[in-house]
């Protein structure tokens, strides 16, 4: 739920903002018309007008003020702004649907010609499936685990031929190779991907795609970005996107409508992005200028310079020496050795060894695809087919199993990449936190109330909180929620598999604030899965870097991102 300081009038000057006329199918560029239009005496085509929307949510409060723009055939629009200040809601207005309990107060939504929310139920649905593809912020939960990727796609375009879907598939960086693959098998990046390509192939004339860029590392956020341009330009598609990556989303988008202010701005435009180098910039967390990159992090004075000029070596599969008793003052918690794992009998980790003292943070990155998430589902007991060994604080513990209910306590604990579907939207926040305090803390009953107060004073949320459902929560809110879930177990180690690829900087500056002060005052391990490089580098001291199921890199972070050894690595700094 939104943050009253957030709520913003929205409205927005259209003759400020120019004519909202596509370039596309050979328009002319100097007056901005559709060359088709002009010769057939018709006016360009708005497929989208919001005109003063405003909706609130079920507690009474404004998910966002009156907010009106439109879209044009072959533009991009863009809707930034703090989680929690309404951009998903938003984009789901365009299909007439609002979040539980919430109701428009007001304003208008028009989609292809339709007024979405006069649509009755069976009209709305044609509409839906004629005129509008969505990918939402959690694409995996629209797939289902047991389809192959042929069948995803096949469900949605059942006249597609088997080149269609291919060269589909290629648009957004998969190989045909994945066609039989099941949407389980996939990583996080690459499940995002195929959710896009199920939209791309139905080729309708309006495309809303919620955080398409998150969770994708850089040079596959920058192949992606540029794909949307080349969608819209050729296709004469409008398109609505929402992004945290500022540098890449005023690049790409014709028009920017930053809620949280209510300020419509002119970005850069495409040209400009032909010449941007789009990284994973984060200016809340590396506190620099807008476009430094994490080498430029680690090259400067906020971090140290290599020591020598030795190359890194391109292989380093042994334990991380730093993070090592031998080499600190603080107690080894994890030893994982010769950590292996398949999926449908195909190898996707190999002798991945890791090491991981007290308080320390450790970083593990790659190129989507790498085995990041399956790694860190096999270190929290949670793959079936797992080899090798774990010692947590000396004392080896099962790889695979029931999901270690005996280690629950004090042991390891995973918060995934994506809280709305983590979080059961059948139980409130007590709920939810409820249950591991008494099933793994043994918490009295008649002491969970304040059991669960303390949690959420843990992680910076209001107690009044407790009462409210996930949906009833922004992103930044779930998130910490996870996070709490986590806590209530006292792991000596925490995995976080992406936990801020959703959030926008602020956010998700807080939340590894937040993990910081945790990790020193419960003397916790932290294991930091993420593509962002700035992220990487202002909280993790050590990183490793998996490509094809291998650590390819190994060692202190400032060091490899300054010269970076293995292409894997460079591919993640765009």
């Amino acid at each position: 739920m939104n943050d009253p300081a957030l709520e913003v009038d929205a409205r927005i000057d259209f003759d400020a903002l120019g004519p909202a006329v596509p370039r596309c199918f050979g328009a002319d560029p100097s007056n901005g018309v559709d060359d088709r239009a002009s010769r057939l005496g018709q006016p360009a085509s708005v497929p989208v007008v919001v005109d003063e929307l405003s909706v609130r949510g079920s507690t009474g409060l404004e998910l966002f003020g009156p907010t009106s723009f439109q879209i044009a055939e072959g533009k991009i629009t863009a809707l930034t702004g703090p989680s929690g200040s309404g951009k998903s809601t938003l984009m789901r207005a365009l299909l007439g649907q609002l979040p539980t309990g919430a109701a428009r107060c007001g304003g208008s939504v028009s989609v292809a010609g339709h007024d979405v929310f006069a649509l009755d139920p069976a009209a709305r649905q044609r509409f839906r499936r004629t005129h509008v593809a969505y990918v939402g912020q959690d694409p995996a939960s629209a797939l289902n685990p047991l389809m192959r990727v042929h069948g995803l796609l096949h469900e949605v375009a059942g006249h597609a031929s088997r080149d269609t879907i291919i060269e589909t598939l290629e648009l957004v960086g998969l190989s045909a190779e994945h066609l039989r693959r099941r949407s389980g098998e996939l990583s996080g990046g690459q499940q995002r991907r195929v959710a896009l390509a199920r939209a791309l192939i139905r080729r309708t004339g309006v495309l809303i795609l919620d955080e398409p860029l998150a969770g994708l590392h850089g040079a596959l956020r920058t192949d992606i970005a540029r794909l949307l341009t080349e969608i819209a330009a050729e296709r004469c598609t409008a398109i609505l996107l929402s992004g945290h990556d500022t540098a890449t989303v005023h690049a790409i988008a014709d028009n920017v409508i930053e809620l949280g202010t209510g300020l419509a701005t002119t970005p850069l435009g495409v040209d400009a992005y032909k010449h941007l180098r789009i990284g994973n910039e984060n200016p809340a967390i590396n506190g620099s200028a807008e476009h430094e990159t994490p080498a430029d992090i680690a090259a400067s004075g906020k971090a140290a310079a290599r020591v020598d000029d030795r190359p890194l070596p391109e292989c380093a599969a042994g334990p991380l020496e730093g993070a090592s008793s031998t080499a600190t003052s603080t107690p080894l918690l994890l030893r994982a050795k010769g950590i292996g794992a398949s999926i449908d009998h195909r190898e996707v980790l190999a002798g991945i060894d890791l090491e991981l003292a007290s308080s320390a943070a450790l970083a593990v990155v790659g190129v989507s695809g790498a085995g990041k998430t399956t790694l860190a589902r096999v270190i929290a007991g949670l793959h079936r087919t797992a080899i090798g060994s774990v010692e947590l604080r000396g004392a080896p513990i099962p790889v695979t199993g029931r999901r270690r209910t005996a280690h629950g306590g004090n042991g390891i604990q995973l918060v995934t990449q994506n809280p709305r579907s983590a979080l059961n939207p059948r139980r409130t926040v007590a709920q939810t936190l409820g249950r591991p305090l008494r099933r793994i803390g043994g918490v009295p009953r008649r002491q969970l109330a304040q059991q669960v107060s303390d949690l959420l004073a843990a992680v910076e949320l209001a107690p009044e909180l407790a009462s409210r459902y996930p949906h009833e929560l922004s992103g930044g809110q779930r998130q910490r929620v996870a996070l709490a879930r986590a806590l209530a177990a006292e792991p000596a180690v925490l995995i976080c598999d992406e936990i801020t690829s959703a959030l926008d900087h602020a956010t998700a500056a807080s939340i590894m604030t937040l993990l910081d002060r945790i990790m020193a005052d419960r003397a916790m391990a932290l294991l930091v899965i993420s593509h962002d490089m700035a992220l990487v580098a202002a909280h993790c001291p050590r990183m490793v870097v998996l490509d094809h199921g291998r650590i390819v890199e190994s060692g202190e972070t400032r060091a490899i991102l300054a010269a970076p050894a293995h292409l894997a690595t460079r591919e993640l700094l765009g």
